[in-house]
C-alpha cells in the first residue's frame, strides 16, 4: 500500500473552494493514476447517491457522517465526497471531507476527514488518501488537513499511517476524537448480550421498568434546549469539553433514515408531566454503532441510574439495524477510585462490556507551511488576549446596582 504509485496523471484543479450555490452535483476528476480515478462531489446529488448506492451494494462500510443524508440535513455546512474507483470499473471507496472556514486566518478553511478506513482494498485506500493531499495542495486557501483513522484491524492502521506519513502528514499534537474504546460484540441473541452485562448493570437497566419512567424515541419538534441543558449539566459534571451539535438536523436524520440514526429519551411518567431526564444518541456507521452523546440529569431524592436503560435500548436497536457492534465512543485505562477525572464515565461503559480495543489514530497536514503558521501564530495571540481580558475583567470590582 506504501509504495509510491507511478505515473500519477495531475489533474489541474481550481484554486479557491467555491460557494455551494455556485458548485456542481456532477462529480469532477481530481487524481487518477494507472489503476485508480477519484471524483470530487462537491454537493449532494444524483450521481452522488448512485455513487453511495453503489459501494454500500459492494460491501463498502460508510460511516454515517460519510453519507449523502448526512449532508442534505446539514444543509449549511460544505461536505465534499471524494470516491475512488477502477479504470472502467467500479467504485471501491468513499469517503466525506468536511470544509469549514479557518477564524485565525480569512477566507482560508480547513478540511476534515472523520472516520476513515472503509474500503474494498488497500489500493484504493491509498488512492483515496492521496487525492486528498493533492487536493489540499493544489488550493492555497487551504490550510490544514486533519484525518481520523477509525478501524479495528491494528494492520489497516498501521498501513494508513506509513502511506499518511509518506505523504507529509504528521500525527496529531492534540486529538479530537478517541483512540481507545469499550465494544459489545452484537452477535449474540438479546438475551445473551444482556446476560453478558456485569450484575449491577442488568439491575440498574431493570430498575427503571420499576419506576415511573419510559424509554421512547424523542420525536420532533426537538426539544433542543432541553437537550443541551441535559447535555452541559453532564459535562459540567465530569469536566468534559463543550460539545455543539444541531440536535434538528439529528431529529432530521432519525426521522428520515431511522436505521441510521436513533435519539431516545427518558422520560417521566409520575405526573410530573412528560418531562425529559435524559437522552442518549447512536449513530450507525455500517458494521458499528457509536454513541456520540449523552446527557441526563439528578432528581431530587432519586438514585435511579438514568443512562444504562437508554444504553440498552440503543444496543438493541444497533442490533435490530445490522450492526456487529457497538463502540462506546471512547474508554480511559483509569477508574473514579483513583482520581481518573472521566473514570466514573469510563467504570459505567466497562460494566457493559471487558472488551476494550484500539481503533483511532489521528493525522495533520500543512499543505501550506508558511500560511499554517501565520494563522496558529494569529489563533495563539488571539487567545492570549482572550485570556488577558478575561483576567482584567474578573479583577475589577463588581459594582453594586443593588436598591438602596
Amino acid at each position: 500500500m506504501c509504495e509510491r504509485l507511478p505515473h500519477v496523471i495531475p489533474v489541474r484543479l481550481p484554486k479557491t473552494v467555491a460557494s455551494v450555490s455556485a458548485t456542481p452535483c456532477e462529480p469532477r476528476l481530481v487524481w487518477r493514476d494507472r489503476e485508480y480515478e477519484v471524483e470530487l462531489f462537491e454537493r449532494p446529488g444524483p450521481e452522488r447517491a448512485r455513487c453511495e448506492a453503489g459501494l454500500l451494494a459492494a460491501g463498502v462500510r460508510l460511516p454515517a457522517q460519510h453519507r449523502t443524508e448526512w449532508a442534505l440535513v446539514h444543509p449549511t455546512r460544505t461536505l465534499w465526497f471524494l470516491a475512488v474507483k477502477t479504470k472502467g470499473g467500479g467504485y471501491q471507496a468513499g469517503f466525506a471531507v468536511d470544509v469549514s472556514r479557518s477564524r485565525a486566518l480569512p477566507g482560508h478553511v480547513l478540511l476534515f476527514v472523520e472516520k476513515f478506513g472503509g474500503a474494498l482494498s488497500d489500493g484504493a485506500r491509498a488512492a483515496g488518501l492521496r487525492a486528498l493531499a493533492h487536493l489540499a495542495r493544489s488550493r492555497p486557501r487551504v490550510l490544514r488537513v486533519h484525518v481520523q483513522v477509525y478501524a479495528q484491524d491494528s494492520g489497516i492502521r498501521e498501513r494508513v499511517g506509513l502511506l499518511l506519513r509518506e505523504l507529509g502528514f504528521r500525527s496529531a499534537a492534540q486529538a479530537r476524537a478517541y483512540r481507545d474504546t469499550v465494544l459489545v460484540d452484537l452477535s449474540p441473541n438479546e438475551n445473551e448480550i444482556l446476560a453478558s452485562f456485569h450484575r449491577s448493570t442488568r439491575r440498574n437497566i431493570r430498575q427503571i421498568a420499576e419506576q415511573p419512567f419510559q424509554v421512547r424515541a424523542i420525536a420532533r419538534p426537538a426539544p433542543v434546549g432541553r437537550i443541551e441543558a441535559l447535555l452541559g449539566e453532564s459535562l459540567a459534571r465530569t469536566g468534559g469539553s463543550p460539545q455543539y451539535e444541531d440536535w434538528n438536523a439529528v431529529l432530521a436524520l432519525s426521522d428520515r433514515c431511522p436505521d441510521l440514526s436513533r435519539l431516545t429519551g427518558l422520560f417521566r411518567t409520575d405526573g410530573q408531566g412528560s418531562e425529559l431526564v435524559a437522552f442518549a444518541w447512536g449513530l450507525n456507521h455500517g458494521d458499528y454503532v457509536d454513541n456520540p452523546a449523552t446527557g441526563m440529569t439528578r432528581l431530587p431524592g432519586s438514585r435511579t441510574p438514568f443512562t444504562y436503560a437508554l444504553i440498552w435500548d440503543l444496543i438493541r436497536w444497533a442490533k435490530r439495524a445490522g450492526a456487529r457492534w457497538f463502540d462506546f465512543g471512547g474508554v480511559t485505562m483509569g477508574h473514579l477510585k483513583e482520581g481518573d477525572p472521566l473514570g466514573g464515565i469510563s467504570d459505567f461503559k466497562r460494566g457493559f462490556s471487558s472488551t476494550i480495543v484500539a481503533v483511532g489514530e489521528e493525522w495533520t497536514l500543512e499543505p501550506n507551511p508558511l500560511r499554517g503558521h501565520l494563522a496558529a501564530a494569529l489563533s495563539s495571540a488571539s487567545s492570549y488576549v482572550s485570556r488577558r481580558l478575561r483576567a482584567v475583567a474578573q479583577a475589577m470590582p463588581a459594582r453594586n446596582t443593588s436598591p438602596l
